[in-house]
């Protein structure tokens, strides 16, 4: 369980982990575009976050793993691309 000082350091930015996820808090990429999750695959091993990346007012399916490394990503036409820092999923508090 958590303590007080724990609640009081999580910001903005900080990594995610799989609680946070479970608990549906809100996330981002390390960037600043809006994430919405669609789904986890805990079949797989590490886990598999799904999700949706909100770029021109579109948006764009993206995968990461429980550590919230992008294992899948696209550009903002919708093309496959190598993931990046900046794809990186955090917390958005």
């Amino acid at each position: 369980m958590k303590d007080l000082r724990t609640y009081i350091f999580e910001t903005k930015g900080d990594p995610i982990d799989m609680q946070w996820i479970q608990d549906e808090k809100p996330v981002m990429t390390k960037d600043g575009r809006q994430v919405i999750i669609t789904s986890v695959d805990y079949k797989e091993i590490p886990n598999v976050i799904h999700g949706q990346v909100k770029m021109n007012s579109k948006m764009f399916e993206y995968e990461w793993n429980d550590n919230g490394i992008c294992s899948k990503a696209l550009d903002r036409m919708g093309n496959p691309k190598n993931a990046e820092k900046s794809d990186i999923l955090v917390k958005a508090i």
